[in-house]
């Protein structure tokens, strides 16, 4: 059985080429793995191993690792291997698991293939996987690019099962005796695509169509064919309507909408190097804004980038970046004002006698001045910080916190951290502590309300 057939159709391969295989241990990796292997010498072509230990599965992603050093070795082909600490850096970024693991991965094998001088690197997916990213990309709202869903090619990048179905590695894997791993995450439906895989597509080959996969692999096959030449339109335009580094607005209104689009898109990853997260609502946006004639601005996610329309100039921007946040520590005037400058906060305090414990605005703090140890001050937020948030016996650390509660980058590194000389009492407008809180024994307390510090 040939499952290399996208390969040969695609001319994936060339004398001479240095291949990096991505090897996960899972059955795909170890099918294509086998597959090259066998035909390597005839196409002229070397292999080199790549593994990336996520550390997402404990024992078994280093059992994994072991398993992938064991299979080069059997093979005799070089091996390259990395761990990162995909729950850490999760964390650490605000994106998902599968995600984060997504982009390391995608990076080791970049950087990988620079440092060996490989030629190509060949990733496992498979026919299957093609169909079920066209369907969780109709499912989120894509346009025709989302549908073109994973390519066979891209750059260095190669796919030579994407045209093998699942179902057919399996008998190859059968036929040729591999042994394999399995990631238990796979069956996690907690993962929107394994829910596509394991639910959604099931129910749509039983009840509406038998061969739902193979329909949707050629609905990204014929997406992907227009999408060239969308792009190829798009270029041979997008001349006529450059001015310097901006567009001409009329020109442009000038074009077929779908040309709009493109144009417009392709000047925001220009600028922006992507687009993550620019989404059919932020290119309608611009669209609709070109034909009022007005001058407007479309703020993109992040907040960070813009397109902008002045006149007859479209452009898009990147606002300066912001001063890094400096590092402080001031000790608070009880009672009075103190200003935070670089958290752009004014914090008042006054001392309350007999307080009695009540619901407080997220801006407010009421602190049992008993159970303050030396002296109150307010500083920026360190690595390693840890509170017990109200209401809790235990402690968590105050960038998990940040990550659950969606606090942007910028708003983390000016945060105000209320502590004294042993703990963290509060983090201005995020978090109270446990350990501060004020009980029906509390003689007196310290009331602090954090309000936008008025430059002079």
């Amino acid at each position: 059985m040939d499952i290399l057939e996208a390969a040969n159709r695609h001319s994936m391969l060339d004398v001479g080429d240095v291949v990096l295989v991505a090897v996960s241990g899972g059955p795909d990796s170890v099918a294509m793995l086998h597959a090259l292997h066998i035909v390597s010498s005839k196409l002229g072509i070397s292999l080199h191993i790549a593994h990336l230990n996520h550390g997402i599965r404990g024992e078994e992603s280093n059992s994994d690792q072991v398993f992938v050093c064991e299979l080069a070795q059997q093979y005799g082909i070089p091996i390259s291997t990395a761990r990162v600490d995909v729950p850490t850096l999760r964390i650490e970024s605000g994106l998902g698991e599968e995600e984060t693991a997504r982009i390391e991965r995608y990076k080791y094998l970049q950087d990988t293939a620079t440092m060996l001088s490989a030629d190509k690197i060949a990733i496992g997916h498979n026919a299957d996987d093609r169909a079920e990213s066209v369907l969780l990309n109709i499912i989120r709202g894509c346009g025709i690019d989302g549908l073109a869903s994973i390519k066979p090619i891209n750059g260095k990048i190669i796919r030579p099962l994407i045209d093998t179905s699942r179902a057919d590695i399996d008998r190859y894997i059968t036929e040729n005796s591999l042994d394999y791993r399995l990631d238990k995450t796979n069956l996690d439906t907690t993962y929107a695509r394994n829910r596509v895989r394991h639910e959604l597509i099931t129910l749509l080959e039983r009840d509406y169509n038998p061969q739902i996969r193979p329909a949707l692999v050629r609905l990204a096959e014929i997406a992907a064919y227009q999408m060239d030449y969308m792009r190829y339109a798009a270029q041979n335009e997008e001349h006529n309507v450059i001015l310097g580094a901006s567009l001409d607005t009329e020109l442009l209104t000038n074009l077929p909408k779908a040309l709009q689009s493109q144009i417009i898109r392709n000047k925001i990853s220009e600028v922006k190097k992507d687009l993550v997260d620019v989404s059919y609502d932020h290119i309608e946006s611009v669209i609709e804004g070109l034909k009022s004639g007005a001058d407007f601005t479309v703020n993109l996610p992040t907040g960070e980038f813009f397109v902008s329309r002045t006149r007859n100039v479209l452009r898009v921007w990147r606002r300066d970046p912001p001063e890094p946040a400096k590092e402080y520590e001031i000790v608070l005037r009880v009672p009075g004002e103190t200003a935070i400058a670089d958290s752009e906060l004014t914090l008042r305090c006054e001392l309350v006698r007999n307080p009695k414990p009540a619901k407080l605005s997220h801006d407010e703090a009421l602190l049992d001045a008993a159970t303050i140890t030396g002296k109150l001050v307010a500083r920026s937020a360190r690595v390693g910080d840890r509170i017990q948030p109200f209401g809790m016996t235990g402690t968590k650390k105050l960038q998990d916190i940040f990550v659950d509660k969606k606090i942007p980058r910028r708003d983390r590194a000016r945060a105000a951290v209320i502590c004294d000389d042993e703990k963290i009492l509060w983090v201005a407008g995020v978090v109270s502590s446990e350990l501060g809180k004020v009980t029906a024994k509390t003689v007196q307390a310290i009331h602090i309300v954090a309000a936008p510090h008025q430059s002079t």
